[in-house]
């Protein structure tokens, strides 16, 4: 499960950096989720967390670089 973890964290740090649009971003998030439940079930909360952590890695990070 480790390995999903770090996928999870990987798509959500992608989409944080790619998709500008926080709402734009949410939306993807919450349908990736949905179609991971119908693959793994309740296994879809933690891969909605690990995708918000990645996502929100990606903004500080990336809007720390963009600060002057």
């Amino acid at each position: 499960m480790l390995f999903y973890t770090i996928v999870f964290v990987i798509i959500g740090f992608a989409i944080g950096a790619f998709i500008k649009d926080t709402r734009s971003a949410i939306i993807a998030i919450v349908a990736i989720s949905v179609v991971w439940a119908l693959v793994w079930g309740a296994w879809a909360f933690a891969a909605f967390i690990e995708l918000l952590v990645g996502y929100y890695i990606a903004k500080n990070v990336l809007g720390k670089q963009q600060q002057p």
